[in-house]
């Protein structure tokens, strides 16, 4: 069954005629078919024809919109601003229409007095279209403009305005009167302008309007900027307070564990100071912006500690500045994440750890080694699993040990508990993985002649406490370094954390309180450095732009042969915005 459909908009200007079938549900689908084509406030209906017989007449009645301007002086100071004039599309009972927003809906305004960008046009939001700011002419006469909806010509409004020559009495301040940003800025009485009767004859009240309405914007940006210095020194009241407390904390803390385990948590401060000052490092960032994505273990000198500033030191010289710093990753996904590359193969600098290498403004200037766990061939022949610590099962070089045998670089890493539980997918730690990776069966030695005369047993590299260092067969390392990044040093640490007593529980868990507080301790000192810079750029800002409203509430309030250099004054206005 067919039926015929016969759409037209008033007076016939549009007419359409189209054939539809039934479907097998007894409706005729009309979605998307049929549009509105004439202007707000026409006619449109539909009839319905069956065997060209009409039987069906509807008549709609369309939407009324209309374009208004609001905020229009009647007139305006020649080379004066003008400024928000705002174009609003309203209903039929006078509201706006919020609805008509987006791309499709914009205003054509054009001038021929004002610069006015040709063919620009000006998006409508929530029904709602503001021009900003232009400039009128320096000469005196009628400025035109109109406005059109691009897609509805019919929404359109022409407005005029008068643009006025003058000459501006102004009186001075009276004596006695309150001073300018007492308490903390000032409000400019009216008294300080002369009122429309005041005036000498011929001149247009809407002159004295317009320099309060100067007056009143300057003072507003310098109230803004005010509000924005006390909201900034509460913040900066809150976090100073919270750091106190969190500092009382953190000492009581260190207090109820034992000066051991406190010990441990400054060695490992002290180093990770030491690694903030490698500034333009992949490690600065680290330990400077805290954990900034899952995945990072952290640095390789943060991960462990000895019991021995000599074994500290000697350990940091086998593996050299740049495998101290290695970034420690879990897997290869986060490594990926860590940096990428533009097309052209340049390091996207908008990522990863360069994004926060920008935002604490010490762009990354040197490569960088990043270890991932997962890829990491693990020591197959066991741990100790009677020792807390996890010791590789290492046989001795030897049924007694040479003369001066200290024991494995890898089995003198300490630990602490939680990267205890830092595992591969697979169930490795750190020690089978990272450290075993990177000291391999290193055998470490009282002294250089221990170390040479233990050559035949050797199985890879060696280290002496007096600075000695055998890289691998037929490989030394000469001369002398002082490494300023070592392990931490916390002497007795081990019997301390590794005891399986309650005690020892209540230890840990301390230990990591403490470890969390002294994490978020650092976060507050971050937040307090970037609120007191913002404090003192504001205050550097409310200062200028107090200076600034001072003078022109000068050069307003004194006589200047009943002229006013208007184009002056309006540049004052816009050096309130540095």
């Amino acid at each position: 069954m067919n039926f015929t459909f016969c759409s037209y908009a008033s007076a016939n200007l549009y007419t359409e005629e189209k054939t539809f079938q039934v479907n097998g549900a007894g409706f005729i689908d009309l979605c998307r078919t049929l549009r509105v084509v004439r202007g707000f406030g026409s006619e449109a209906s539909i009839t319905i024809f069956h065997n060209e017989k009409e039987i069906f007449t509807k008549l709609f009645q369309i939407a009324t919109r209309e374009l208004k301007a609001v905020n229009v002086p009647e007139s305006c100071p020649a080379g004066s601003f003008l400024e928000n004039v705002t174009f609003e599309v309203s209903d039929s009972d006078g509201l706006i229409d919020e609805s008509i927003d987006g791309p499709l809906h914009t205003l054509n305004i054009t001038s021929n007095e004002l610069p006015l960008v040709e063919g620009a046009q000006y998006a409508i939001k929530h029904g709602r279209c503001v021009l900003s700011r232009v400039q009128l002419p320096h000469e005196q006469g009628t400025v035109t403009i109109v406005a059109c909806h691009t897609s509805y010509p019919d929404l359109q409004i022409k407005i005029q305005l008068q643009v006025q020559s003058f000459d501006l009495a102004l009186t001075t301040l009276e004596e006695g009167s309150e001073p300018i940003f007492s308490c903390p800025i000032s409000i400019v009485e009216s008294s300080n302008l002369l009122l429309p009767s005041q005036l000498a004859p011929g001149q247009p009240s809407h002159l004295v309007t317009y320099v309060k309405d100067v007056v009143k914007k300057t003072k507003n940006k310098v109230g803004d900027t005010y509000s924005k210095v006390k909201s900034t020194e509460e913040t900066l009241k809150t976090l100073y307070s919270r750091k106190v407390s969190l500092e009382k904390q953190i000492d009581t803390i260190k207090d109820e564990i034992g000066p051991m385990v406190g010990s441990f948590i400054d060695a490992k401060e002290l180093v990770r100071d030491k690694i903030r000052e490698k500034i333009g490092t992949a490690a600065f960032v680290i330990c400077s912006s805290g954990d900034f994505m899952d995945g990072v273990v952290g640095i390789v000198a943060l991960l462990g500690t000895v019991p021995d500033g000599k074994i500290g030191r000697m350990l940091a010289v086998y593996l050299g500045k740049d495998d101290m710093l290695s970034v420690v990753c879990k897997t290869q996904e986060a490594a990926n994440y860590i940096e990428k590359y533009n097309t052209d193969g340049g390091v996207d600098v908008g990522f990863g750890i360069h994004r926060e290498a920008a935002a604490l403004g010490v762009p990354i200037k040197r490569r960088f080694a990043v270890i991932c766990l997962d890829d990491i061939e693990p020591y197959k022949g066991g741990v100790l699993l009677n020792s807390p610590q996890k010791e590789l099962n290492l046989a001795w070089p030897s049924p007694h040990g040479p003369k001066g045998f200290r024991g494995f670089a890898v089995n003198m890493i300490n630990i602490s508990d939680d990267n205890l539980n830092i595992t591969t997918s697979r169930g490795h730690g750190l020690r089978e993985t990272l450290f075993y990776s990177l000291f391999g069966e290193l055998q470490v030695y009282e002294t250089r002649n221990d170390m040479l005369q233990a050559m035949p047993y050797l199985n890879g590299g060696a280290i002496s406490l007096d600075g000695g260092v055998i890289k691998g067969k037929g490989k030394l390392l000469l001369g002398y370094s002082d490494p300023k990044i070592t392990f931490p040093v916390v002497s007795g640490l081990p019997n301390t954390i590794t005891s399986e007593s309650n005690d020892h529980l209540d230890v840990v868990t301390r230990t990591r309180n403490l470890d969390s507080k002294m994490k978020l301790l650092e976060i507050i000192e971050t937040r307090i450095s970037e609120q007191e810079k913002l404090h003192e750029e504001l205050m550097k800002k409310f200062n200028k732009r107090k200076r600034k409203f001072e003078e022109i509430e000068e050069r307003i309030t004194q006589p200047c042969g009943n002229e006013l250099v208007l184009r002056d004054l309006q540049v004052k206005v816009e050096e309130l915005d540095p």
